[in-house]
């Protein structure tokens, strides 16, 4: 029995250490890393040069969401895209996890619902689990600052989305919930990424997407600028 429960802490805490959330920018610049936390830790407010990764030290509990600037200071106080508002006066992409929810396995998405403003894959060391990425080159119907970035779906100008994308007062978005004016470009173009908030069906809103994957393994790498874009269906 000793042998037995010897063995199986052994197994947990395998499982534990291989739990990680490495970002990785493959990006032609450095791009500026703003979290939200729902719950649990992890390492915020990080800069990752070209080229570079980083691994963002997240608690075995972590639940919340990766927001991408770029052209930031070091704080992420200015920057061209994202910062420092991030609710979507400047566009910038989004991706989400829960961590928390079940033990042993992470849930995740890619939010196009503040915006575009660099490419991302979601994948993890389960090859069987759901690779989600999304990349925009073309075709934005609201041009944002920079290059290739595009404000929120919601907002149908630049000027409209001045109070963010998702303001207290409603949006372009119906309720904050359902499609707004461009959602049909960012879910034709990038299949597995949140168009509006309740992309996933929820509430009886239409197209309900797969946008939501639930995966067994918990060694996650988040790519920037992986040039792919992800096409799975239910």
């Amino acid at each position: 029995m000793a042998i037995l429960s010897a063995l199986i802490l052994a197994a947990i805490v395998t499982v534990a250490q291989a739990q990680s959330l490495t970002v990785v920018n493959s990006c032609t610049e450095s791009v500026f890393l703003n979290t939200g936390t729902s719950y649990g830790t992890i390492n915020n407010d990080v800069t990752v040069a070209a080229g570079q990764s980083a691994n963002l030290g997240i608690s075995s509990d972590w639940d919340g969401a990766i927001n991408v600037g770029t052209g930031c200071n070091s704080d992420g106080s200015t920057c061209t895209t994202g910062g420092p508002t991030w609710d979507g006066v400047t566009p910038f992409s989004r991706a989400e996890f829960n961590f928390y929810a079940t033990a042993g396995s992470v849930t995740y998405d890619i939010s196009l619902i503040y915006g575009y403003n660099v490419g991302m894959e979601i994948s993890s060391g389960d090859s069987s689990c759901d690779n989600f990425a999304c990349t925009i080159s073309s075709g934005c119907p609201v041009p944002g600052p920079g290059t290739d970035t595009c404000y929120s779906p919601c907002c149908s100008s630049a000027s409209a989305c001045s109070g963010g994308a998702l303001p207290a007062s409603g949006g372009g978005c119906t309720n904050n919930e359902g499609p707004g004016p461009n959602s049909a470009f960012y879910y034709d173009t990038c299949y597995n990424a949140y168009a509006f908030p309740d992309n996933d069906g929820s509430n009886g809103y239409t197209p309900a997407d797969l946008v939501v994957y639930t995966c067994g393994n918990t060694d996650i790498t988040l790519t920037l600028c992986s040039g792919t874009t992800s096409d799975y269906t239910d």
